[in-house]
């Protein structure tokens, strides 16, 4: 009898164990975001995804990996509020392509340094599919060294809001949460942040909740936009997005006045014209063109940099500032429709930072 129950006992044991993982494993929870990639660079710009992909890491005693496993992906706490509908249309295909791509298994057989070792990267490196897997790679790294992916910025309107510009010092109000540990990393002219002023031509300090930008010569700065691009240090928290476009997003900015009046800045028929300044330098922090067909109850607008901070739609004025009369508009449908109609009267507005507000009718 005794024998008998030893023997049950041995074979119960047996059967837990092949049942259950192999002793000493463990599982281990990451996550990291799949926007932002690309920081501190802030080009190309592209509609930011706003979610963490979120795993399970299973590893065994020696720290190999075993299985990796989605951990709730866009639910709760994975996609930023209020974006929980582009996550299941925009966003939800690519990372299931991803997954279903054998994205996972890549990391099976790997240990920390090996899965940091591998390259996730590609031509289409600023693709959906690519940032999926780029935010993978670092969610399991975060998972083995015990991290957190940075958090979303709660944050309405602008992380930094100008204050003053007196003499050469430009103030601004820093709005970022408390344990942000602010760094500038550098400032960016034009609407398109593509030209980098030089380090050694400012000096910034963050005293009494404000960031004080000192300049050698501010009179050289060029008038238009100018982005203040910081970074949490800690690593904590996402930078300040762009969603909403260059005027309404959370990355800070300042603008440097032109001095023209509305006098200064004319519609001659074809062009835009400026009685001074650089029409380069105008068409450069272009905010928006509006255009309204008479008895139209909204304009059309077109923008450089979108309020998805996407840019390479805008066609309403070319590199010389004429108005392109023959543009046509194509819409993601695949349909196309007319800036302009023939014989239509149209009230036409510019809006450019650093510049007075331009107002015009035009008839094609």
């Amino acid at each position: 009898m005794k024998n008998s129950s030893k023997a049950a006992a041995l074979m119960l044991g047996l059967c837990l164990l092949s049942a259950s993982p192999a002793l000493g494993n463990q599982i281990l929870e990451g996550d990291a975001n799949v926007d932002q990639r690309n920081y501190p660079s802030t080009a190309p710009f592209i509609h930011p995804p706003f979610y963490n992909v979120k795993v399970s890491v299973e590893v065994d005693d020696s720290g190999i990996i075993t299985a990796v496993q989605d951990n709730g992906t866009g639910l709760e706490g994975s996609v930023q509020a209020g974006n929980e509908e582009f996550w299941a249309n925009k966003n939800k295909p690519y990372f299931d392509a991803a997954v279903n791509g054998g994205l996972f298994d890549k990391f099976a057989g790997k240990d920390l340094e090996g899965v940091k070792a591998l390259d996730m990267g590609g031509a289409d490196a600023v693709s959906g599919a690519t940032m999926v897997s780029l935010a993978a790679q670092e969610a399991v790294v975060n998972a083995l060294e015990g991290k957190h992916g940075k958090a979303f910025l709660d944050l309405e309107g602008q992380a930094l809001v100008t204050q003053s510009i007196s003499g050469n010092t430009v103030t601004m109000k820093n709005m970022l949460p408390a344990d942000f540990d602010l760094q500038l990393l550098d400032i960016r002219y034009s609407v398109y942040n593509d030209d980098i002023l030089p380090a050694d031509s400012y000096t910034a300090e963050l005293t009494d909740g404000n960031l004080t930008i000192t300049f050698k010569d501010i009179t050289a700065l060029k008038p238009g936009y100018y982005y203040v691009n910081v970074v949490d240090a800690s690593g904590t928290y996402r930078s300040p997005a762009f969603e909403g476009g260059p005027a309404n997003a959370q990355a800070p900015y300042f603008i440097i006045d032109s001095g023209l009046s509305a006098s200064d800045i004319s519609f001659d028929g074809s062009a835009i014209v400026l009685s001074s300044g650089s029409i380069a330098d105008y068409l450069r922090n272009i905010e928006h063109v509006q255009i309204l067909a008479e008895g139209a109850e909204k304009p059309t607008e077109q923008e450089p940099v979108g309020h998805h901070g996407t840019v390479g739609s805008f066609i309403a004025l070319d590199e010389n500032g004429v108005l392109n009369a023959d543009g046509v508009v194509k819409a993601r449908d695949g349909s196309e429709s007319p800036l302009f109609e023939a014989g239509t009267p149209y009230t036409v507005t510019v809006a450019a930072f650093g510049y007075p507000e331009l107002v015009f009718p035009f008839s094609k």
